[in-house]
């Protein structure tokens, strides 16, 4: 499944300065684990060391916080 994840604007830095980034996934995990693939720069920014999400990261699917 394709989906279309937003960037903020202080991370457009890391994914080229890109609004946007298309994914796939099934779940928010793969899709969150697939842009960090497309955008290795991105995952010290998202998660923490210990493979967690950083707290002050949200995730939204639609208008629902899923994180």
């Amino acid at each position: 499944m394709s989906i279309k994840i937003l960037i903020p604007t202080p991370l457009r830095p890391y994914t080229g300065k890109q609004p946007t980034a298309e994914v796939t996934g099934e779940t928010v995990g793969e899709a969150l684990n697939n842009l960090v693939t497309q955008h290795p720069d991105l995952r010290r920014h998202l998660f923490a060391e210990d493979g967690k999400l950083r707290s002050f990261v949200n995730v939204y699917l639609n208008d629902d916080d899923v994180r």
